[in-house]
């Protein structure tokens, strides 16, 4: 197959590689796979990671603002897609962006979407409060309905996310959990990750983008009352929300127990990890979050370490017993005490990982893909 992909964000070059990353690199050793490059700037310095997909440059203007650099570039993505479509001879198109992937509807190939988690929401957040993330919202809504409606199927991730679309009116929906690459995600001993970045004592730990849909504040508040150090592995993308948690460390006198440690190469997460006596998922109670089920979780199994989570119904319901869940800040300092008491085997972890990776994954994609295009060309 020839294979059209419209990412979420920077292929390359954003700091936490997503779910299409891993499918598609992997479903690029048997087919043509081509990659709408969207070249943020906010991302222009940091260093590229190797793909087995094509890249097709799709920027021809330049802006910080992600809203507005899709704005100024859509006539240019909306020419680029229908070139690139007829040229290729496209079979399908995996979509999962907003304005690119509503640009793809006039093209003329059979589209999948891939709605990986609440859309308006996510667009929004990174304008927290204030009238314009409204505005946004509300035109991310209309736009992402639109796309879904044209669609030839949807995958999504978890069955929450399943039943919102079926309330929209979609009928063809595969839900696929996010997943790991447990080749590259694997136990190492504690005692040399900790060692190796300077740790000591036990390390609760957070692996992710520091963004407002996050909720580091709770684990911040539970910092006092627990001897550990918070490890917070990741980079700020779009907002302020690293300089706010760093300043409530500072208010309640723990800023000497967190540690910060900026994005770190995938490859070398597994240190990183490995150095925690617990992975952490805090989020706040919003559709995004409740819905959807981020691949931190698998990370953290995949290294062996337990999860401490938010309690949100869709990971609840996916892993049930296999992870921990809080919802508050003294369940935090309950659970995450009890965790630290106990002496659970990294290989129970491990083996619910190793149910999600994403090669086992990428397959149940392909399957989707080809029967849409299948079923185009009769």
């Amino acid at each position: 197959m020839k294979i059209l992909v419209i990412p979420t964000t920077d292929w390359i070059r954003h700091p936490v590689p997503n779910r299409l990353n891993f499918i598609f690199d992997a479903l690029a050793e048997e087919h043509e796979v081509y990659v709408l490059h969207f070249a943020l700037s906010r991302f222009k310095s940091l260093q590229p990671r190797e793909t087995k997909c094509q890249l097709v440059s799709a920027s021809l203007f330049d802006a910080e603002d992600p809203s507005l650099y899709y704005l100024l570039n859509f006539p240019y993505h909306f020419a680029k897609i229908r070139s690139l479509v007829r040229r290729e001879k496209i079979d399908v198109i995996l979509s999962t962006n907003i304005l690119p992937s509503f640009a793809a509807n006039f093209a003329g190939a059979p589209i999948v979407f891939d709605y990986l988690d609440h859309l308006e929401e996510s667009a929004s957040v990174y304008y927290p409060g204030s009238a314009f993330g409204e505005l946004v919202k509300r035109v991310v809504r209309f736009i992402t309905r639109y796309n879904l409606r044209h669609a030839r199927c949807v995958i999504t991730v978890t069955n929450e996310l399943s039943q919102f679309l079926r309330d929209l009116g979609v009928k063809d929906i595969a839900v696929i959990a996010n997943g790991v690459d447990t080749r590259l995600l694997k136990p190492l001993p504690a005692a040399e990750a900790k060692s190796s970045l300077g740790l000591k004592g036990k390390v609760i730990g957070y692996v992710g983008s520091l963004e407002h849909w996050v909720d580091l504040e709770t684990v911040v508040q539970a910092l006092p009352k627990l001897d550990v150090t918070l490890l917070v592995v990741g980079p700020g993308l779009f907002t302020d929300y690293g300089d706010l948690i760093k300043s409530q460390a500072e208010s309640l006198g723990v800023a000497s127990r967190v540690v910060f440690t900026g994005a770190v190469p995938y490859s070398e997460l597994s240190r990183y990890i490995s150095a925690m006596d617990i992975g952490l998922n805090p989020l706040k109670m919003m559709k995004k979050n409740e819905y959807a089920a981020g691949g931190k979780v698998f990370n953290y199994l995949a290294c062996g370490r337990p999860v401490l989570s938010s309690r949100m119904i869709s990971l609840e319901r996916l892993l049930g017993d296999e992870i921990y869940y809080y919802d508050d800040v003294e369940s935090f300092i309950q659970q995450a005490e009890a965790i630290l008491g106990s002496t659970d085997p990294e290989m129970r972890h491990r083996s619910v990982a190793e149910k999600y990776d994403w090669r086992t994954l990428a397959h149940r994609y392909e399957q989707i893909l080809r029967r849409a295009a299948l079923e185009s060309s009769k």
